[in-house]
C-alpha cells in the first residue's frame, strides 16, 4: 500500500502538469486580423485565410479573402468585447515561470507556462515550444511594451505543442512582425498598431484592442483548433458547376457513428445540410462524398461533426469554399477542379490586357509564374493542396481558388 501512495504523489508532480488557462475568444476564433479601432490594410500579395475585420475603420488592399470581411457590425461589435476580455484573462494571468530577459529565441526551448517580459520585448533566431507530449499545453507570453519578433525568427513548435495554445499578449505597445519571420499563436496589443512585414508568416491571429492592422505580401491562417476522434486525412470542399463537391477521408476509425456536415454563409450560424452514416470501425482509408446546392453564394463555411456510437460528438476544421458562379461572373474559371494538376484555364475578358499569371500554394508561396495569359499550365509536380491563380489585369486582380488531387 506504500509502494500505491507513493507512485499517486509522483504522479501529482509529474512535470507536464499545466495550470495556465486559455482564454475564451468567443467570435475572434475565426479571425485572423482584427482591431476594435483602426484600418485594416495590406499592400502586395498576400494569401490570407480567415475573417479579417474591424469595428472601427477601413478595409483595403485585399484582393481575396478565402473568408470573410467584417466592418463596422453586429460580428465587430461583439468581436470588439471579446478582444478586451481575452487581453485581461491573458495578461491577468499568474506567471509561471521568473521574468524573462527581453529576448525571446535563439535556440532556447521552453516548456508550457506563463512568461512575462517586464518592457520591450523581441524574438530573434529560433525559440521552440516544447508541450512535453501534452496536446493541451498553454503557453501564454507577457510583454510590458512593445514586441518586434526580428527578421527571419521562428517560433517552433515540438511535441505536441499547438498554435491554438498560444498567446501573446502585449501592453502598451506595438507588435510588429519582421520580414520572413514566421510566427505561431494569438498576439493581441493592448492599444498598438499590429503589422506584418513582407514575406513574414502567421499561424495564429494579429488583434488590436486599438490600432491599425498592416501586412505586405504575407501569408497569415487562423489556426485551426479542433479535432476528430477519429484520423482525419483531409476535408475539403471544391466548386463544381453551381454545386460544391465536399470530400473528407479518415485513415482509421474506431466507434464512429455518423458524420455531420454543417454549412454557414458567414462562419457562425450554422445549418445541418447531410448526416452521413460512417464506417464504425475501419483501419484503412475511408473516402466520403456529398454534393451541396446552395445556389448563388459568394463564399461559404464548412465543418464538419463527428459522433460516436456513444453520442460523444466532437468538430473538426472550418473550410471556406468560393462558388463557381462568382468565378465565372469574374470572367475567369479552371476546369477540371479539381484536377491532378494539369487543367484548362477559360479567360472570357481580353487576353492581350493580362499582365502576368501566377499561382500560390496555401502557405502563400509562389510556385508558378508566367507573363500574360497561360491557358494550360502544369501542374502535375505539385503535391495535393489547395491553390490559388492570380491574373493581373490593368486596373484589378482575378483570383481563383482550385484543388490538385494525386
Amino acid at each position: 500500500m506504500k509502494n500505491k501512495f507513493l507512485l499517486i504523489a509522483i504522479t501529482l508532480t509529474f512535470p507536464k502538469t499545466n495550470f495556465a488557462q486559455a482564454p475564451n475568444l468567443g467570435t475572434l476564433s475565426d479571425f485572423v486580423f482584427f482591431t476594435t479601432t483602426g484600418a485594416v490594410s495590406n499592400t502586395g500579395v498576400s494569401s490570407v485565410i480567415g475573417k479579417l475585420g474591424t469595428n472601427n475603420g477601413a478595409i483595403t488592399g485585399f484582393t481575396y479573402v478565402p473568408g470573410q470581411e467584417e466592418n463596422a457590425n453586429a460580428v465587430t461589435q461583439q468581436a470588439a468585447a471579446d478582444v478586451s476580455v481575452a487581453y485581461n484573462d491573458l495578461f491577468n494571468a499568474v506567471p509561471t515561470f521568473p521574468p524573462h530577459i527581453p529576448v525571446l529565441g535563439n535556440g532556447e526551448t521552453l516548456t508550457a507556462g506563463v512568461y512575462i517580459i517586464q518592457g520591450a520585448g523581441s524574438i530573434e533566431g529560433v525559440l521552440n515550444l516544447n508541450a512535453q507530449g501534452n496536446s493541451n499545453a498553454i503557453f501564454i507570453f507577457q510583454v510590458q511594451g512593445a514586441f518586434s519578433p526580428g527578421p527571419s525568427s521562428l517560433v517552433n513548435l515540438r511535441n505536441g505543442a499547438s498554435a491554438c495554445n498560444v498567446f501573446w499578449a502585449v501592453e502598451g505597445g506595438a507588435i510588429a512582425m519582421a520580414a520572413l519571420s514566421e510566427m505561431k499563436g494569438t498576439f493581441i496589443a493592448h492599444p498598438g498598431a499590429v503589422s506584418m512585414a513582407a514575406g513574414s508568416k502567421l499561424e495564429g491571429r494579429l488583434l488590436s484592442t486599438t490600432g491599425a492592422v498592416a501586412v505586405d505580401a504575407v501569408s497569415a491562417i487562423f489556426p485551426i483548433c479542433g479535432f476528430l476522434p477519429i484520423e482525419l486525412v483531409s476535408f475539403a470542399g471544391t466548386c463544381n458547376k453551381q454545386n460544391i463537391d465536399l470530400v473528407w477521408s479518415t485513415a482509421t476509425e474506431s466507434n464512429s457513428d455518423h458524420y455531420t456536415v454543417e454549412r454557414s454563409v458567414e462562419g457562425i450560424n450554422w445549418q445541418v445540410i447531410t448526416i452521413i452514416k460512417a464506417a464504425g470501425n475501419a483501419a484503412s482509408l475511408r473516402t466520403y462524398t456529398f454534393t451541396d446546392r446552395p445556389g448563388n453564394k459568394d463564399i461559404l463555411y464548412y465543418r464538419l461533426k463527428q459522433t460516436d456510437l456513444n453520442g460523444s460528438n466532437k468538430y473538426g476544421n472550418t473550410i471556406a469554399v468560393r462558388s463557381c458562379a462568382v468565378a465565372a461572373s469574374q470572367g475567369l474559371t479552371l476546369y477540371p477542379n479539381p484536377s491532378n494538376g494539369k487543367f484548362h484555364v477559360l479567360f472570357t475578358g481580353n487576353i492581350n490586357e493580362v499582365r502576368s499569371t501566377q499561382i500560390f500554394n496555401c502557405q502563400g508561396q509562389k510556385i508558378y509564374e508566367a507573363n500574360g495569359f497561360i491557358s494550360k499550365p502544369d501542374l502535375s509536380g505539385e503535391t495535393t493542396g489547395i491553390y490559388f491563380m492570380y491574373i493581373h489585369l490593368p486596373e484589378k486582380i482575378i483570383i481563383v481558388k482550385f484543388l490538385i488531387e494525386k
